[in-house]
């Protein structure tokens, strides 16, 4: 399990455009949730978001993992 974790954050932060997403989906969720705290949006507009956010979220990661494996597979063939 520990190492499930570990290739999880090695794959979200691997490269720029992934910690760019990361922030940016993050900066999102809390937009949207201060919304909700203000009263300027209903509440399941929150939970919908995060739901929806959590779902692509380990979407993505689950790709990278994969990407970055065979990535990895294919440079140690090669080399």
């Amino acid at each position: 399990m520990l190492n499930y974790f570990r290739e999880t954050q090695e794959a979200r932060f691997a490269t720029r455009a992934r910690r760019i997403y990361g922030y940016v989906s993050v900066g999102f969720v809390v937009a949207v949730g201060v919304l909700v705290i203000a009263g300027l949006a209903p509440v399941w507009t929150s939970w919908t978001i995060l739901g929806v956010s959590c779902v692509l979220d380990a979407f993505l990661t689950r790709k990278w993992i994969r990407e970055d494996a065979l990535r990895a597979y294919r440079s140690d063939r090669a080399g």
